[in-house]
Formats: C-alpha cells, sequence, structure tokens
C-alpha cells in the first residue's frame, strides 16, 4: 500500500510538472502592438504567422534581432540571423522601409542579452521613439527573452511577448519527443540562470 501510495504521488507530481512547466517557459503577454520584435532564427512557419500578426496589427515596424551566423555565412550575401530573416519578410512583401536590423556581437554566451542591447543601440541610432514591443519567438524560449530583453533595454520599454509553436514536436506533449524533452529542461536551467545569476 505504500509503494502504491508513493508512485501515485509521483505520478501526480510529473502530470502537474508536465502540464504546467510549457506554458511557464512560453508566455502570452501584452502588449501585442507598437515595435514587432523578431528573434532571427524562429523557423518560417513561424515568421508567417509573425508576418500575418503584423499585417493585421497595430504596428509601426518589425525588427530582426539577433547574431551573426555560427556556420555557412560564406555561403551567403548575408553574415546574420537578422539580415537573413530581413530578406524573408522582403521576400514576403514587407516594405523595407518597415524593417530594422539589429545585430548583435558575435559572442559565445549571453546571445540573446547581446541581441536585444543591440536592438536598444538601433532604436537609438535611428531616432525611434516607440516604447512598446511586441517580441515574437518559438518554443519554451520565451519567457528566457522577455527577461534579458527587459534587462537590456530598460525599464522605458513596455516588453510583450508571444511564444509561437517549435517546429519538431507538439508543446502540449513536448514530454514525448526527445527534442522537446532536451528543448525545456535547457530553457528550464537557461531561465534559471538569467533569473537568478545574470548580470548585465
Amino acid at each position: 500500500m505504500g509503494w502504491l501510495l508513493i508512485a501515485t504521488v509521483l505520478t501526480a507530481l510529473f502530470m502537474i510538472l508536465t502540464s504546467n512547466i510549457y506554458p511557464f517557459l512560453a508566455p502570452e503577454k501584452p502588449p501585442q502592438k507598437g515595435l514587432m520584435v523578431i528573434e532571427g532564427w524562429i523557423h518560417d512557419t513561424a515568421l508567417d504567422e509573425a508576418i500575418a500578426r503584423f499585417q493585421e496589427g497595430d504596428y509601426s515596424k518589425i525588427a530582426c534581432t539577433g547574431v551573426p551566423f555560427e556556420i555557412g555565412s560564406y555561403l551567403f550575401d548575408f553574415k546574420s540571423y537578422p539580415e537573413m530573416t530581413a530578406m524573408r519578410l522582403i521576400k514576403q512583401g514587407i516594405d523595407p522601409e518597415k524593417i530594422i536590423i539589429s545585430v548583435g556581437d558575435d559572442v559565445k554566451k549571453d546571445r540573446t542579452y547581446m541581441a536585444a542591447t543591440a536592438l536598444k543601440k538601433s532604436l537609438r541610432d535611428q531616432n525611434i521613439a516607440e516604447t512598446d514591443l511586441h517580441l515574437i519567438t518559438t518554443g519554451p524560449h520565451g519567457r528566457r527573452s522577455l527577461i534579458l530583453f527587459k534587462k537590456a533595454l530598460g525599464p522605458q520599454y513596455t516588453i510583450g511577448v508571444t511564444c509561437l509553436p517549435p517546429p519538431s514536436y507538439d508543446p502540449a506533449d513536448w514530454y514525448t519527443c526527445s527534442e522537446g524533452v532536451r528543448y525545456v529542461i535547457n530553457e528550464l536551467l537557461a531561465y534559471g540562470y538569467a533569473k537568478l545569476f545574470f548580470h548585465p
């Protein structure tokens, strides 16, 4: 009977954990207006959704953020994720005048934070006064990105976030797929680092 009780409790804890951890790491927060900010590495389906939201919503411009490519940069005319995503946006009909390209420094760690600091510099250099930002990312990366963008940009900005579904697993069943488990656990640990230990 004791082992049955322990198994029941452990099963209940597992179900609570698996049903709540993904929504925690992939929040949906307002505002969803102002300047749309896209993390440049998002996959094509997510980018298509972001474009639809941009065209239908109350947005002034769309910013592409990220860092230089780690591999294959000599194959393209562009050298970074933001430049690549800007070209993807243009191919999909977005006016180039509406696009901001913001490339962070080529670093080995804290890449999301460096992308966010580069965005702050781009907004300052282009005299963009918009303070409502809507961050578009994918999967369980969202809460960590939101924290780091807030730290980089400062309290004068109000930042919302949308976490679009990842391409390779179902968010509702992330624990049944090796890639889902790997990404969610990695992001949980990275979130803990960003929340507790990371200081600009």
